[in-house]
């Protein structure tokens, strides 16, 4: 049906692209719902009753840096871990091209970073211990590993300036949850022949739906991918788009 594809923006080996504790959530959403959850059969008829409305909005909180819902390792649609197919070559070879954008890493600081202020240096470490022990089960050498972040995404000629870390902060989990997974994929789908291609995407328009100091974060690229910035600015959009807007989508 299709010989090339352009993955925007993630892998299937990034930390929130599988659902790997699916029954868990299963279990959260229907005791929410008002179903049955100690029979299997019972719950799985009473969700199909349910409407998606109803399912939509229920609150599930997921593990940070995971999701509730998404794709599960089934032995069927995907028979194994992403992470084992592609290192055997277990896809279809097509031509792809795959990227990032400059900020992807805004959406898991929003909530430490002050829009006006930066970050300070308790929330920095702080940030960086809680992320490491969200993704890494092993308690040995996670001290190591934290402060092995922390050196590696200190500006050291800059280290006191709460900006600064603030942004270095954004690069940590661009690179750890976009980066680094799209250039293992693009590398892998290489290895096998897969004619392929990496972009890095730095542009964005000026919306008040964003702070003013973040780069392109997540999303940004979806409006110029579809022509918005040349039929102005939409509820789902509403960005100053400027003529280097136009130009940069037409």
């Amino acid at each position: 049906m299709f010989h090339r594809a352009i993955i925007q923006s993630g892998s299937a080996l990034s930390s929130w692209a599988v659902n790997y504790q699916p029954v868990k959530y299963t279990r959260l959403l229907s005791e929410k719902v008002g179903c049955n959850v100690l029979d299997t059969l019972d719950m799985v008829d009473c969700l199909r009753k349910k409407s998606a409305r109803e399912l939509v909005q229920q609150d599930i909180q997921p593990a940070r840096y995971h999701v509730a819902f998404g794709p599960v390792i089934d032995g069927d649609v995907i028979p194994d871990d992403p992470e084992i197919l592609m290192e055997q070559g277990e896809f279809l070879n097509y031509d792809i091209m795959l990227g990032v954008n400059q900020g992807e890493g805004l959406r898991f600081v929003d909530n430490v970073v002050d829009s006006e202020d930066g970050i300070s240096g308790n929330d920095f470490d702080f940030s960086v211990s809680d992320f490491v022990d969200s993704l890494y089960g092993y308690p040995e050498g996670k001290d190591t590993l934290r402060e092995t972040i922390k050196f590696m995404y200190t500006d050291w000629a800059d280290r006191d300036n709460p900006e600064t870390r603030r942004k270095t902060l954004v690069a940590l989990f661009t690179d750890h949850q976009w980066v680094e997974p799209s250039v293992v994929t693009a590398d892998l789908h290489a290895r096998y022949g897969s004619p392929t291609y990496f972009y890095a995407f730095y542009h964005h328009c000026q919306s008040l739906m964003k702070p003013a100091w973040s780069d392109a974060a997540h999303g940004d690229e979806v409006p110029y991918v579809f022509g918005i910035p040349m039929i102005g600015p939409t509820d789902l959009f509403p960005c100053n788009f400027s003529k280097n807007d136009i130009m940069l989508s037409a």
